[in-house]
């Protein structure tokens, strides 16, 4: 090869390696630049990411009250790749931010500690937890006497030591345990707290090695490392924040969190829900979802409902500081996006009475007449739009304890934890009668005016009777009287005529023994039919067309079943979601509207002589009339006695609708072991006196 052939080669070799050297000293010059201080100097830079926690959405009622809310939480924690290389300095950093808790007030927002000593720095003494070998405390000792290999006679019995052999050895030789002298030098020691200065005094006096060896022990038995900060202090407030942030203690900072704040405590909590960490059988799906394992989500009721629109997305902020902790430079890397805010059907005021309605009522049946009640629903409809004005358990619980409370909870009188308005499922009784009347009617079974004898005996199938009629005298009742005075014989018929298959035809277009729609936890109950029961003969017909045999609904089925027949058969989707809005601007961003789910055209001819029925049975009882005198409209209604045993053993229900013959509002109330229905309707009247404004402040 001849020399003018490799000159071209050498030549772009060399090009290549100046290219290269000058893309280094580039990069390199511009390092310095960006890592130094005003005096030219280069600095080391250490940089982290710190999350920005995102706002959740916040949940209000239709007419825009708060009802659930954030509050932010500030803890003091330390950060090992920010603290200060130099112990001396780590130990000053940890000496102010205690000193800073007892000047700002903080004292009593300390973590919780696993010191193995009480008393004071010389003078400890192991305090209980450290003696009981069935403590964290103690076992934390031993995990930090092992790591350490501090020196005690049981080293010399094993090379590789673990706590559970240090708790082995400690049984069998109490004696042998480390004394609190033993262990409290060499912590002293290893933190160097035991420097001297020139003249041979000590650098940290006693107080000072008090503060720093109790939160230097905490660290290293709470694993204090890169991702693992240490926490100091929690819920502090922001004098404190303040104050730390003035002093610029090298390694402090704050973690903020917010928690969810109820603003009506003990009410709604059957259905506004609860955040917390993320279940393990649920990660995979929150994982898809692009959610961190240290995610806050919803995890029941409107708050897991409706998580995908009160979820926040976290932003990053960069934070770049130098070699002594001082922040060289901080940006948002990415902006956080706060959740949106949710509005639901409820009406706070309705939900307050319906509650402390179910509450009187219980009270009032015990002492009055003697019950043994001990629980109640009650959920009030919009009859307009399927959505939700009042959903009320009772007993019920409050959100802002639940957690100390669980255990109480689940053990307490009454299972408070069970949402009966939505997932307790009760035999309907004679609140299902106006159903089978407009059925009747409209299938041409029987003429709106047609009139059926009753002596208190049916003539047919096993003759059951009619508790209302039982002196023999003959009467004769329509549709309407027969809803009036809860004639059980006319039902029976009613039950004959139709035949099992052409009842249940129309009950299922009133929605019973099917879900109504909700976007929580619901039961869907169970409509009596062939399929449900073994044996089933025409006896079992004419029970289920008085509610009984094996009819069993929830009190959100009733009320939507009520609501759909004296609206003429449209049934709407049952909701709690009313609106969603940006947090910001307010700006509507979903709004819900009338779903319908089935629909069947009854006629007036059916539905006229069962709304007056419904209008006669209230004001013509004398005691539900005078629960609904302060309801400024006129009130349709049916009672209900769910056998479960007879006397106050029986569950008592009562459906409304007001007004009576074009309802805005449906509610249905049961309080168990009542005696009767109509000792459920003052519940009823509560619900339906806020929602007319009778009482209601604003």
């Amino acid at each position: 090869m001849s020399i003018k052939n490799k000159t071209p080669f050498r030549i772009i070799c060399v090009c290549c390696i100046f290219v290269l050297i000058s893309l280094i000293y580039i990069v390199r010059m511009v390092n310095i630049k960006i890592n130094a201080d005003p005096e030219g100097r280069e600095i080391a830079a250490y940089v982290r990411e710190e999350p920005i926690q995102a706002v959740r959405g916040e949940i209000f009622d239709r007419n825009g009250v708060p009802l659930v809310t954030n509050t932010y939480k500030y803890d003091l924690v330390f950060d090992s790749e920010a603290m200060a290389p130099d112990r001396y300095d780590q130990n000053l950093a940890i000496l102010d931010a205690v000193n800073a808790l007892v000047l700002t007030g903080n004292t009593d927002k300390r973590a919780e500690s696993s010191f193995p000593f009480d008393g004071e720095y010389p003078n400890y003494k192991y305090s209980n937890a450290a003696k009981d070998t069935e403590s964290n405390i103690y076992y934390r000792l031993l995990k930090r006497i092992a790591e350490d290999e501090l020196e005690t006679d049981s080293n010399k019995k094993k090379t590789e030591l673990d706590a559970n052999y240090l708790d082995e050895f400690y049984r069998e030789n109490p004696d042998k345990f480390p004394t609190e002298q033993e262990i409290v030098d060499y912590f002293v020691t290893r933190y160097k707290l035991d420097k001297k200065e020139e003249d041979g005094s000590n650098t940290y006096p006693d107080s000072c090695i008090d503060k720093i060896l109790r939160v230097l022990y905490d660290m290293e038995v709470s694993g204090f490392a890169p991702g693992a900060p240490y926490v100091l202090a929690k819920n502090v407030d922001l004098n404190l924040v303040a104050y730390i942030k003035e002093q610029g203690i090298v390694g402090a900072t704050f973690y903020v969190s917010n928690d969810r704040e109820y603003k009506f405590p003990g009410y709604a909590s059957h259905i506004l829900g609860r955040t917390g960490k993320i279940y393990a059988e649920n990660w995979d799906y929150y994982n898809a979802q692009g959610y961190k394992i240290d995610a806050i989500v919803g995890i029941d009721g409107c708050e897991e409902a409706f998580e995908s629109y009160l979820r926040g997305i976290d932003g990053v902020m960069v934070v770049k500081e130098d070699e002594d902790g001082n922040i060289i430079e901080k940006y948002v890397k990415q902006e956080p996006v706060a959740g949106k805010n949710v509005y639901l059907t409820i009406d706070i005021n309705v939900q307050i009475a319906a509650e402390d309605g179910l509450r009187e009522n219980v009270e009032f049946v015990n002492s009055a007449l003697g019950a043994e009640s001990k629980a109640g629903a009650l959920v009030a409809y919009d009859s307009k739009s399927g959505g939700l004005l009042a959903v009320a358990s009772y007993p019920t619980y409050d959100l802002t304890t639940f957690g100390a409370e669980y255990d109480n909870l689940l053990a307490a009188e009454g299972s408070p934890l069970n949402n009966r308005a939505l997932l307790g499922i009760y035999a309907p009784g004679s609140t299902f009668k106006p159903g089978m009347a407009a059925a009747a009617i409209q299938s041409g079974s029987v003429y709106s005016g047609t009139k059926i004898a009753c002596d208190g005996v049916y003539d047919y199938f096993d003759h059951p009777t009619c508790y209302v009629h039982s002196d023999g005298e003959v009467r004769y009742l329509s549709a309407s009287g027969a809803i009036e005075e809860s004639c059980n014989c006319y039902f029976y018929e009613m039950g004959r005529l139709m035949g099992i298959e052409k009842m249940n035809y129309y009950c299922r277009y009133l929605g019973f023994g099917q879900k109504t729609g909700l976007e929580i936890s619901e039961a869907a109950g169970s409509l009596a039919n062939p399929e449900t029961l073994e044996n089933w003969n025409d006896g079992e017909t004419i029970r289920a067309a008085i509610g009984q045999s094996t009819n069993a609904f929830t009190p959100v089925q009733l009320a939507s079943y009520i609501s759909t027949l004296l609206n003429g058969g449209t049934r709407y989707r049952a909701h709690l979601l009313y609106q969603v809005r940006e947090p910001f601007t307010d700006e509507i961003v979903f709004n819900s509207s009338a779903e319908i789910l089935s629909q069947f055209a009854f006629s007036n001819d059916a539905l006229d002589p069962v709304k007056l029925g419904m209008k006669n049975m209230v004001s013509n009882s004398s005691s539900v009339s005078h629960y609904m005198r302060n309801v400024p409209v006129t009130v349709g209604g049916k009672t209900g006695t769910a056998q479960v045993g007879g006397g106050f053993r029986d569950n008592g229900l009562f459906i409304c609708a007001a007004p009576y013959n074009n309802p805005d509002i449906t509610v249905c109330s049961v309080i168990e072991r009542a005696g009767g229905g109509s000792y459920a309707a003052m519940a009823a009247a509560k619900a339906l006196e806020a929602y007319y404004g009778f009482g209601v402040e604003g």
